[in-house]
């Protein structure tokens, strides 16, 4: 069985693999991220376990996308995200009028 307290490290050892693949340097990962080059380093040894803010600014400054899927195909995600996004004000049509 997994260790689910270890999970986050397999997601941060995906973000390395994808850097590496793309010739991103942990340099310009920092500057994309606004974080210090040290921290993307501790991040991608594993030597802390990253905040969520964290680990989606890497994510971002690698240019990785993220999806969610309902394993059991029961509800509809189009309507779901775009449930959420209107409910955070992120819809022009729904952003107030000056």
């Amino acid at each position: 069985m997994i260790d689910k307290n270890k999970n986050w490290q397999l997601l941060v050892l995906l973000l390395k693999e994808i850097a590496d693949q793309k010739n991103i340097t942990q340099q310009e990962i920092a500057e994309e991220s606004g974080l210090l080059q040290s921290n993307i380093s501790r991040f991608f040894s594993l030597k802390y376990k990253p905040t969520l803010d964290t680990f989606l600014q890497v994510a971002k400054a690698i240019k990785v996308n993220f999806f969610f899927e309902d394993q059991e195909s029961k509800t509809d995600l189009n309507i779901a995200f775009e449930r959420a996004m209107t409910a955070l004000g992120r819809r022009p049509d729904n952003l107030p009028k000056n």
